[in-house]
C-alpha cells in the first residue's frame, strides 16, 4: 500500500532512476557492448598502448601532487578557523568552475610565455647571482667560501627555468593537477572533519607534536578516504582533454611524441570515424575500470587486515 505522503518521494525516486538509466547507464553499456569485440584489437595497437601509458603516468603524478598539496590544506580547513578561511575555501573550488580550455591557456601563460612572472623573476635572480659571483672574484677567501654555494644555486635555478611545459609531461601534469586536486582536498577534508577532535586535543596535552598527532591518531582513521580521494583525482586526470588540447596535445615521451589517451581518441574520431573512436574508447574504459576494481580490492584487503 502506498500512502499519499509517500507518493511524491516514490515518484521522485522513479524519475531519478530513469534519468540515471538513460543518461549514464545506457551510454556506458552501449559503448562497451559495441566496442567490446574490438578491445583486443585496440590493445594490440602500439601507439594506443603508449597513449594509455603516458596518460597513466601523467595522472599518477597529478594524484601525487594532489596528495602532497591537498593533505595539509584539507587538515587546515577541517580543523581550524582563521581569517581568510572563506577565501581559501573558495580558491580551492575555483578549478572545477573554470572552462578547461582556459586552464590550458592559464598554464601556458604562467609557465611557457614571455609573461611568466615566475620564470622572469627567476631569470633576474640568476643574473644577479652571476654578477655577485663575479664580484666575489675580488675577495679571495669569500670567493673560495661562497662561490661553490652560489654556483650550485645558479645551477638549480637554471634547471628550473629550463623546464619546458609545452608538449611535455610537466605541462600536462600541471594542467590536470590544477583541475583534479579539488576532488582530493574535499574528500580528505570531509574525512578529517568526521574524526573526533577531542582525541587529538588529549594527545597534544600529553605532549605529542602536531605531526605525531596526525600520523598516530588522524591518519589511521582517514587514510582510506585519502586513498579514495587520490583515486578520484587520478580518474579526473585520465578523463581530461580540453586543457591538454592547449598545453600538451602531444607529449614528448620515450624519444617521440605521444597523444594522451583522450586526445588519441579524439584524433581517431576526427581522422577515421566514430567506429574507430568507439573501439579505443571501450578499451580505455575497460583499462580504467580494471584499475578501479584492483584498487578497491586492495583497499578492502587492507581494511580486512
Amino acid at each position: 500500500m502506498v500512502y499519499i505522503g509517500e507518493l511524491p518521494l516514490k515518484v521522485a525516486l522513479v524519475a531519478s532512476l530513469l534519468i540515471l538509466a538513460i543518461l549514464i547507464i545506457y551510454p556506458l553499456i552501449l559503448i562497451i557492448v559495441l566496442g567490446s569485440p574490438q578491445i583486443t584489437s585496440a590493445l594490440s595497437v602500439g601507439s594506443f598502448i603508449e597513449a594509455v601509458e603516458v596518460t597513466a603516468i601523467m595522472s599518477t603524478l597529478s594524484a601525487l601532487v594532489a596528495v602532497v598539496m591537498g593533505t595539509p590544506l584539507a587538515y587546515l580547513l577541517a580543523r581550524y578557523e582563521f581569517r581568510l578561511k572563506q577565501l581559501l575555501d573558495s580558491i580551492i573550488d575555483i578549478p572545477i568552475m573554470i572552462p578547461h580550455i582556459i586552464v590550458g591557456i592559464m598554464i601556458v601563460l604562467a609557465f611557457a610565455s614571455k609573461y611568466s612572472v615566475l620564470f622572469n623573476s627567476l631569470n633576474a635572480v640568476i643574473m644577479h647571482l652571476r654578477a655577485f659571483n663575479l664580484t666575489l672574484l675580488h675577495y679571495g677567501f669569500l670567493h673560495i667560501l661562497l662561490s661553490p654555494m652560489v654556483n650550485a644555486l645558479i645551477y638549480v635555478l637554471s634547471v628550473v627555468v629550463g623546464i619546458k611545459f609545452i608538449n611535455t609531461l610537466w605541462g600536462a601534469v600541471a594542467a590536470v593537477a590544477f583541475l583534479s586536486s579539488t576532488y582530493y582536498i574535499r574528500v580528505t577534508e570531509a574525512a578529517v572533519s568526521m574524526v573526533n577532535p577531542e582525541m587529538e586535543i588529549v594527545a597534544r596535552t600529553l605532549g605529542a607534536s602536531p605531526s605525531r598527532v596526525f600520523v598516530s591518531i588522524t591518519l589511521p582513521k582517514v587514510w582510506r578516504a585519502m586513498a579514495n580521494g587520490a583515486l578520484l583525482s587520478w580518474a579526473r586526470s585520465v578523463s581530461e582533454a580540453g586543457a591538454l588540447f592547449i598545453i600538451a596535445y602531444s607529449i614528448y615521451f620515450n624519444g617521440g611524441y605521444v597523444y594522451p589517451a583522450s586526445v588519441y581518441i579524439y584524433e581517431s574520431y576526427v581522422g577515421v570515424g566514430l567506429s574507430n573512436a568507439v573501439k579505443y574508447s571501450a578499451a580505455l574504459l575497460v583499462v580504467v575500470l580494471a584499475i578501479f576494481v584492483v584498487y578497491r580490492v586492495i583497499l578492502s584487503i587492507r581494511r580486512g587486515g
